[in-house]
C-alpha cells in the first residue's frame, strides 16, 4: 500500500496540492488555489457530460481529493458519496464543500469500496486515480463497481495512455513525465506506487470486460464503461 497520499499532513497545504495535481501550478501551489479550484471544476464537467450525470443520480467521486471536482459533481448529481484512502483530503474536501448538502464523505481502504451499498450508484466518477494504479489494482476495482453499481450503471475515468509513448505526435508530455519518474524509480523502486502507471485502452477494456462491463465511449485519455 503506498502510503504517499495516506499519511498526508492536513496542516501542510502545499504538500496536498502538489499531491493532488503536481507543480502544474508551480512550487507554491497554495497561492493559486482559485486557479486549481477552477481547472479541476472544468475538468469534472467533462466526465459528468461524457457520463451524461443527471439530477437524480447517485455518484461515487473516487479519490476525491480536495473536493474541487466533488463540488461540481454535487451541483449536477442528485448525492455523491466522496471516496478517498486520504483523511487529510477528506478533510479537506468537507471544507471544500461545506456548502454543498447532498455529499457523503467516505474514508475508504484501496481497492475496497465496502461502506457502499450493493447496486445503489448510478455512476463512477475518478479524476486522476487510474493514471495511479495498475492492471491488477484496475481489475479490483471493476469487482468493486459490479458490485455497487445499478444495472447499466456507467464508470467513467482517465488513464494514462502507454500506446501514446514515444510518438511522433505526442500529447500531454507523456514523454517527459515517463522519463521523469523513470528517474524516480531509478533512485528510489519503493517509489512505484505513488507513480504514474501507464496502461493501454485495450488492456483496460478486456479487464473490464472480464468484470462484466463493456466499453461504450472513448474521449483522448478518458475512457466510459457501462455495466452489462
Amino acid at each position: 500500500m503506498n502510503r504517499a497520499w495516506i499519511d498526508l499532513d492536513p496542516a501542510d497545504v502545499r504538500n496536498m496540492l502538489v499531491s493532488l495535481i503536481g507543480y502544474r501550478f508551480g512550487e507554491q501551489p497554495e497561492t493559486r488555489v482559485d486557479e486549481i479550484r477552477t481547472e479541476r471544476r472544468a475538468y469534472a464537467q467533462k466526465f459528468l457530460r461524457l457520463a451524461d450525470v443527471r439530477k437524480h443520480q447517485s455518484v461515487i467521486d473516487l479519490g476525491s481529493g480536495c473536493g474541487f471536482g466533488t463540488g461540481a459533481i454535487a451541483e449536477q448529481a442528485g448525492s455523491v458519496q466522496a471516496c478517498d484512502i486520504s483523511p487529510a483530503f477528506l478533510d479537506f474536501a468537507r471544507r471544500e464543500c461545506a456548502d454543498k448538502n447532498n455529499i457523503q464523505f467516505r474514508a475508504m481502504q484501496p481497492r475496497d469500496l465496502s461502506p457502499i451499498a450493493d447496486q445503489s450508484i448510478d455512476t463512477v466518477i475518478s479524476m486522476s486515480v487510474f493514471i495511479h494504479l495498475n492492471l491488477y489494482d484496475i481489475a479490483c476495482y471493476f469487482a468493486e463497481f459490479s458490485r455497487v453499481l445499478k444495472p447499466g450503471g456507467k464508470v467513467v475515468f482517465d488513464f494514462a495512455d502507454s500506446n501514446r509513448l514515444f510518438r511522433r505526435f505526442r500529447t500531454h508530455g507523456n514523454d517527459d513525465l515517463f522519463r521523469e519518474h523513470t528517474g524516480y524509480y531509478r533512485e528510489n523502486p519503493a517509489s512505484l506506487a505513488g507513480l504514474v502507471q501507464f496502461n493501454s485502452a485495450r488492456g483496460i477494456t478486456q479487464v473490464a470486460k472480464d468484470a462484466g462491463f463493456k466499453r461504450i465511449k472513448r474521449r483522448g485519455h478518458v475512457l466510459l464503461f457501462a455495466a452489462r
